[in-house]
């Protein structure tokens, strides 16, 4: 009796181990429309025991096959209802590259172990295909994809009425097995039934093939059928349409618009353009304000410094400006006037992070009482035109979306590539925009729409897949980066003013070994270094111009001052002017300013089935399933 009742208990815990996850019945009933639509009614019983299978199970539909030129054909997906235990059953229809899956369930809620009976209605079309002697349906009825076994798989497929049944045939087993572990039963003219005759393991599927008369099925003529073909092609045709017509735009707006005056020559010029304070002197040459406007302010408060209005006072690590009891002289540029009010008001202002907040907003007032003064005089960035190239784009992609040929998640790839490799490009075509480089350029462009149309081509005529869309939207965000960059062109007098800096520049940073080769150059003095030197720092180039000073101080020819004796009275620092080091004691205060209003600012956060040339997975629907 012990001995009964332990084999009694032992049988009980081992039942629910013996339970698994598994597919007992799938049956799929297909019925075919004279348009060659098919409407197909799935019936499914899982069994559940938490597992995969937790809050329902999924269903993945093909919704591309090959044609019988290797060419794809999309096809049109409709779910039209759910059900689960005769109930109606939440479900999402999701995007997974050439599939869709029907997800059902509720996400916040979980099955009860045991049995489930899922029915799952929906309607594809061009189900139905030419075949060499007719018609025929040739269906995937499974699929082979499933997570799951399949105990026992049923296929019944309805042809029209007037339809007779010429050859059928089926196939199971593994993707491309030709085995036939199934039962075929004519039931009428227009009616077949099949039937496995073996468990179909995850990744085994059965696949059904019935071929009929022709006349029967009404297939696409004329305007229809050519419609239908554009439709199959929107892959390549949408894609290619996008990169021509914003690659087109831009040429035609850069063209329009972009285009730089022919550029003078560059010859070293002792002056900077008359008129110029260092602060335009930088925002000309750099086409607006480097660094976020500070190294223009730092060359503006040493402007203010060699004109005594100011004294900079960088002991240690600790950097203040003081006002003078000297008043401003004439009219100030209006960058200086503005830091001048400031520093007036506040007589000493230490560059720190009590100050930060409000340096910032002088920095701002500096930099729009500048480009107030100056906008689309010097140069124009052509904004619009940039922007309606970001939107065209961005019509294009959503376009491409909204017609099923970009999966939205390639988005977020394509703008990442796109947006590097179009500031990379922009950057590089906007330092070399003559000569060879133009035809580089050029080059560059043609590459990107061929690369595009050979995509294309390869997409719609051979079986391999690329994902030519996503080439495509990468294009488009490239074009329209570098076509930003590119759209900014100087006016004809900024050409002009921009290679007079461009020649002072040059005089500026000229090395002392080659001055010799510059003739007629005037005679230094403390006063052309000082007044100069804000436009050095202006055009990063203060370095080369103090080494320039340095060196006529150690040959004795600046008049009443030596390399031991000079020190500006605008200035007082840790690192003394006269000590020999005379550039790096400039160079270290300059950048030492620049990085130390920067370092005040807050941070913020941040083939045919049914003649017997088929497989299993062959033909139409398919696709297979999970649980989740």
């Amino acid at each position: 009796m012990r001995f009964l009742a332990a084999l009694f208990l032992l049988l009980a815990l081992a039942v629910p181990s013996l339970a698994r996850e598994e597919i007992r019945s799938m049956v799929s009933d297909v019925t075919l429309a004279t348009d060659g639509s098919v409407q197909v009614v799935e019936t499914l019983v899982v069994n559940a025991e938490g597992d995969q299978i937790r809050r329902g199970i999924f269903r993945d539909i093909p919704v591309t096959m090959l044609g019988d030129s290797g060419n794809k054909i999309r096809i049109a997906l409709d779910v039209e209802s759910v059900t689960r235990n005769g109930q109606a059953e939440q479900f999402d229809v999701e995007r997974e590259g050439d599939f869709r899956r029907i997800r059902i369930g509720n996400p916040d809620a979980l099955l009860r172990p045991g049995e489930q009976r899922y029915v799952i209605t929906y309607r594809l079309e061009r189900m139905a295909r030419p075949s060499a002697d007719g018609d025929e349906i040739y269906w995937n009825a499974t699929g082979n994809y499933w997570n799951f076994p399949i105990l026992n798989a049923e296929a019944r497929v309805h042809l029209p009425a007037g339809a007779v049944i010429a050859n059928m045939a089926v196939y199971t087993g593994p993707l491309g097995s030709t085995a036939r572990d199934a039962a075929i039963k004519r039931v009428s003219d227009n009616e077949a039934v099949f039937r496995s005759q073996t468990v179909l393991q995850p990744g085994e599927g059965m696949s059904v093939a019935v071929s009929f008369q022709k006349g029967i099925v009404s297939y696409p003529e004329g305007m229809d059928a050519l419609a239908q073909s554009a439709s199959d092609l929107r892959e390549v045709i949408l894609p290619i349409l996008a990169v021509l017509l914003v690659l087109g735009y831009n040429l035609i707006a850069w063209n329009k618009v972009g285009r730089d005056p022919p550029k003078g020559t560059i010859i070293p010029l002792f002056h900077p353009p008359e008129g110029f304070s260092p602060a335009l002197t930088h925002y000309v040459h750099r086409w607006g304000f480097a660094n976020s406007g500070w190294t223009a302010l730092t060359a503006a408060i040493f402007s203010l410094g060699v004109k005594g209005l100011v004294t900079i006072y960088n002991p240690d690590k600790t950097l203040t400006v003081v006002a003078t009891d000297k008043q401003a002289g004439g009219e100030l540029p209006a960058g200086e006037r503005v830091l001048y009010g400031y520093f007036s008001s506040k007589r000493s202002v230490t560059i720190d992070k009590a100050n930060g907040v409000e340096l910032g907003a002088k920095r701002t007032e500096f930099v729009k009482a500048i480009e107030s003064e100056n906008r689309q005089l010097w140069f124009r960035n052509n904004t619009g035109y940039a922007v309606f190239s970001f939107v065209l784009s961005a019509a294009c992609l959503g376009l491409m979306v909204l017609f099923d040929v970009l999966d939205p998640i390639y988005l977020v790839g394509a703008a990442f590539f796109g947006v590097f490799a179009g500031i990379i490009g922009s950057l590089m075509m906007s330092a070399f925009k003559s000569g060879i480089i133009q035809k580089v350029i050029v080059g560059v462009w043609v590459g990107i729409v061929l690369f595009n149309m050979g995509g294309g081509f390869i997409e719609s005529l051979t079986s391999i897949t690329i994902n030519n869309a996503a080439i495509a939207a990468a294009s488009l965000i490239i074009i329209s980066v570098v076509f930003a960059a590119l759209m900014r062109a100087p006016t004809i007098q900024g050409r002009k003013v921009m290679d007079q800096i461009e020649g002072f520049k040059l005089y500026l940073e000229t090395a002392e070994k080659n001055r010799l080769n510059i003739n007629d150059e005037p005679p230094m003095t403390v006063e052309r270094f000082e007044r100069i030197l804000p436009y050095a720092i202006a055009l990063d180039v203060e370095k080369p111009w103090s080494e320039h000073f340095e060196a006529e101080l150690a040959r004795n020819a600046v008049p009443e001052t030596t390399a031991n004796n000079y020190s500006p009275n605008w200035y007082a620092g840790s690192r003394s002017f006269s000590s020999g080091g005379l550039s790096k004691a400039i160079s270290t205060a300059t950048t030492g300013m620049a990085a130390a209003m920067v370092a005040a600012q807050p941070v913020q956060a941040s083939s045919s089935g049914s003649s017997g040339g088929g497989f299993s997975g062959g033909g139409g629907g398919g696709g297979g399933g999970g649980g989740w």
